[in-house]
């Protein structure tokens, strides 16, 4: 057998045909990070979720285990049972949010990893790789959470593609190790890899299935069972924002729909639902996942994504373009590559080159100003937050405290925060744009009246309506 014919029975990179693709893939990685790296120096970042995630990894760093987010309330493992936040948390030590960033971005980007694997069985051409490459880039569950702050759940995507590429080749042990990164990244990864299992299992992949069963199902009980109520006692943190509308809690949530199987139907024919469903296919003309669904056992896992985030309450995690998606990338890109060689169109490589084009033009028309908004005043808001000592309690809005996250408190201002916060507390308000707070602008003009005429609220600094304030008077 001839060394190329070696490398295609095996799924390996083919130089030749790699190269182009991957200075392709290079460059979209290095223009993502420098996007991410420009939009949190200049202030374009969000507390909601750059603060949250960086005030969470700063406390695992500085040897805090239990890491008791102040921006959202709960200890971090009690959002999502994110246990990948440990070892990243230690890290972020020594790299900091720059560092977090470019670990997001060579997550991401490792996806392409898992796509040549696809293209060299395949055997597919230069030109589809590179249209297929810019597809992933430009996927809504990609370029979303490769702009907007940091999400953990990128890690996900070398984890479901490195267990694909060790089940296919039959590296048990790979196998193991991308479904315990995917269960240990979210409860919902360990969902996921439980679904994936029963996939497995109907095709009679006894080995396989039951591993990845014991593992995602095993993780879900402990993190519902043992960890979760153990750290937080008060029930799953983000259970009343996402499904509470099921039931008030996930076995009440479970009888209600057994009970009254209707509220499926409600719930997946909402209008916003189904224009994710049909944004998140469109790319792959709709059917392609449909007909790879049958060819492999990778079905299962993008249903159940589907079907999950179809039923929140939470509006956000039903958006296409969010990190909530994320678990049926891999899935999506691998039932697709595997209908694509029998397409016998000569010119279908232009297929996934319009459609990245497409979701493109879309996502910059749905979601560019929250990279694009006007912020002419960095600088002076780098100024006034010098001013800030370390450590200092912080309130603040949602656009300005994503830089100002590693300290013992941070929280987005309320009136409660106003009353009872400590004394030394610091209040930083830019009052200029306000389209991306997560309040509104009532709410704000009422808080920072209260600051300029409370007297427990003295003035430290202003320019260009960016306030500084300091708590000096004891509540």
């Amino acid at each position: 057998m001839l060394k190329d014919e070696r490398l295609q029975s095996r799924g390996m990179p083919e130089p030749r045909k790699n190269f182009v693709p991957i200075i392709v893939a290079i460059i979209l990685a290095l223009a993502a990070f420098t996007l991410d790296l420009w939009r949190l120096e200049s202030w374009h970042a969000h507390a909601m979720d750059m603060a949250w995630y960086s005030q969470a990894l700063w406390l695992i760093g500085q040897g805090h285990w239990k890491a008791y987010d102040t921006m959202v309330g709960y200890p971090a493992l009690a959002d999502s049972a994110s246990y990948v936040l440990y070892p990243i948390g230690l890290l972020y030590r020594f790299v900091g949010q720059p560092g977090i960033l470019l670990l997001q971005i060579l997550a991401l980007s490792s996806g392409v990893i898992g796509l040549s694997y696809y293209f060299n069985k395949y055997q597919m051409r230069v030109v589809d790789r590179v249209g297929w490459i810019l597809l992933f880039a430009f996927y809504p569950a990609v370029i979303g959470p490769a702009i907007f702050d940091w999400h953990p759940d990128v890690m996900m995507i070398p984890a479901f593609f490195l267990s694909m590429w060790a089940f296919e080749q039959r590296r048990l042990g790979l196998f193991i190790l991308g479904l315990v990164v995917a269960s240990a990244t979210k409860d919902v990864g360990a969902a996921v890899s439980a679904v994936f299992g029963i996939g497995l299992l109907l095709r009679r992949e006894g080995k396989y299935g039951c591993m990845a069963l014991f593992i995602g199902a095993g993780t879900v009980l402990l993190d519902f069972l043992v960890v979760m109520p153990w750290i937080y006692p008060h029930g799953v943190a983000v259970w009343p924002v996402t499904y509470g509308w099921l039931g008030s809690s996930p076995l009440n949530a479970v009888l209600n729909v057994l009970g009254h199987p209707d509220i499926l139907l409600k719930a997946w024919t909402r209008p916003n639902v189904i224009a994710s469903w049909l944004l998140l296919l469109i790319g792959f003309g709709i059917i392609l996942p449909f007909i790879g669904a049958f060819r492999t056992p990778y079905g299962l896992p993008i249903l159940a994504v589907f079907a999950f985030n179809g039923l929140s309450g939470f509006y956000p995690q039903i958006y296409a373009w969010h990190q909530y998606w994320i678990p049926a990338v891999p899935f999506l890109f691998a039932t697709s590559l595997t209908v694509w060689p029998s397409i016998s169109l000569r010119s279908k490589w232009l297929i996934p080159i319009v459609m990245a084009g497409l979701l493109l033009f879309i996502f910059t028309k749905s979601s560019g100003q929250l990279v694009s908004f006007r912020q002419p005043y960095s600088r002076t808001l780098a100024r006034i937050a010098r001013k800030i000592p370390v450590n200092a309690p912080l309130i603040g809005m949602n656009k300005d405290l994503a830089l100002l996250a590693n300290r013992p408190y941070v929280s987005l201002i309320t009136t409660q925060d106003l009353k009872t916060s400590p004394w030394g507390t610091y209040a930083f308000m830019d009052m200029n744009d306000m389209s991306n707070e997560l309040t509104s602008p009532t709410n704000l003009h009422y808080w920072f009246r209260t600051l300029l005429t409370s007297p427990q609220w003295t003035l430290v600094a202003h320019q260009h309506k960016i306030w500084l304030f300091q708590k000096t008077a004891r509540h």
